[in-house]
């Protein structure tokens, strides 16, 4: 599933040829996706003016004229691309296509259909249930160490989970947990109340280091993910652990391994010899 950085870049790549653009036509291919569009979709898109494009954990937000805000969640497999109108072509699993004022076009393409669409009134964003329960964004200058420490304290679960969790902070995802707890030092299975201020501040700023040097490599390319330009990302090629099991662990002295073991149903990599 795209995770932060996936989500941002797409954001980057499609200011460009949106923000500030007029959604002059939107052809919509099927009822809905993981739920159904809302009631007159492609009537109510119709002439609306994109403000600006932001995110919100793994939501790309269109905020439009007249007070509503598209929602867009890639789910699983959605992508999206860019094109000119002169030279589209509808690709198999292309369900929504928007059509731009400056003859652009911009297909939502999605084979597993675990995607979604809504429009909420902006000003209530935060009231939506899909927006209600979630955490701080990574970036937030709100989230200080000490914040996150007491965040932290209140959960019982290993601290791998615990930023799995999307109501204790947004975005980290699977592979970015990994990497984030090994360049911390900090053990997978550790349980996050054991954490110390220090440990806190610590693996948030590795939390930071390694979503920001994702999102400027594009993303990771594993299985569906592409950029709107149609490049792939390529911080897969930077992972430390994640995708390494029995690689040598690379911290500078360490003879370790990296180790591959199941926390909840999801893959961890980690180096047991420098991990505590």
């Amino acid at each position: 599933m795209p995770e932060l950085p996936e989500v941002e870049t797409v954001r980057r790549g499609l200011i460009p040829v949106l923000e500030g653009k007029i959604l002059r036509e939107t052809e919509v291919y099927r009822d809905g996706l993981r739920y159904p569009f809302p009631p007159l979709f492609r009537e109510r898109l119709k002439g609306r003016k994109i403000l600006n494009l932001t995110r919100r954990a793994k939501y790309l937000l269109l905020n439009l004229d007249e007070g509503y805000t598209l929602v867009i969640h890639l789910g699983m497999s959605g992508r999206i691309r860019i094109e000119d109108t002169v030279s589209f072509m509808l690709q198999k699993h292309d369900h929504v296509v928007f059509y731009s004022n400056e003859n652009k076009v911009i297909a939502y393409n999605d084979a597993r259909r675990f995607g979604l669409m809504d429009l909420v009134q902006t000003a209530h964003l935060t009231d939506h249930p899909l927006f209600r329960h979630l955490g701080p964004e990574p970036f937030d200058d709100n989230l200080t160490p000490t914040v996150f420490y007491e965040l932290l304290k209140k959960r019982q679960h290993s601290i791998k989970i615990a930023l799995l969790d999307q109501k204790l902070i947004v975005g980290v995802g699977n592979i970015y947990a990994s990497e984030a707890l090994w360049g911390s030092g900090i053990h997978p299975f550790r349980s996050s109340h054991s954490l110390t201020l220090k440990d806190a501040e610590n693996l948030l700023d590795h939390i930071r280091k390694v979503l920001q040097r994702a999102i400027m490599a594009g993303g990771s390319t594993l299985k569906d993910h592409q950029q709107p330009d149609g490049k792939l990302g390529y911080f897969q090629h930077q992972f430390a652990v994640y995708g390494r099991h029995l690689a040598d662990c690379t911290t500078e002295g360490c003879a370790g391994k990296i180790k591959k073991e199941i926390q909840a149903g999801r893959s961890t990599f980690y180096c047991d010899a420098c991990q505590k």
